[in-house]
């Protein structure tokens, strides 16, 4: 079973390329962001690993729909898509929400109420739990805030670009 990082989007984020997703993870310090998943062989180990089997295949330079992110050499790569919500894809996030009455309760309906685009990076479960967590982290953050998002982590918990600590709703 894989897990998923949903960014729920107000605006399109169509213009955006593979290109950008590669040139967002050079500029992230990768190390730093690794350092909370306690890997085996630590953080600097990994990062430089990623990079040496990074690759990005895609059908098209100019949308990341389709895009995979190879970044281990056993890992699954982290497959990305991108659309309009699936028919009941919105109500099914919304079920349980209703009932909480904090700030950011309100804020995740709302903004689920807007959401047009769903952008979702897919991973292996191993992955997951390894430094795909991080690289799903970044980009998501950074679609995020190009398309007005928020971003749902594991189907657990909601977070927003404008302050990546905290979090907005726990399901």
């Amino acid at each position: 079973m894989p897990e998923r990082v949903l960014v729920l989007c107000k605006k399109s984020v169509a213009g955006l390329t593979p290109q950008m997703l590669v040139d967002e993870l050079r500029d992230a310090d990768l190390m730093t962001l690794a350092e909370a998943l306690e890997l085996p062989g630590g953080e600097t180990a990994a990062v430089r690993a990623m990079w040496k089997y990074f690759r990005i295949e895609h059908d098209d330079a100019n949308d990341i729909n389709g895009v995979e992110l190879h970044w281990h050499a056993q890992h699954r790569p982290i497959q990305v898509r991108r659309g309009p919500p699936l028919g009941g894809e919105l109500a099914e996030l919304l079920e349980g929400t209703e009932k909480a009455r904090s700030k950011g309760s309100k804020r995740v309906r709302e903004h689920l109420a807007a959401t047009t685009e769903v952008v979702e990076f897919e991973m292996g479960i191993h992955g997951s739990l390894d430094l795909a967590a991080t690289i799903a982290e970044v980009l998501a953050f950074f679609v995020a805030e190009r398309g007005d998002g928020i971003v749902l982590f594991y189907n657990r918990e909601f977070a927003s670009p404008d302050d990546r600590g905290a979090t907005l709703l726990k399901r």
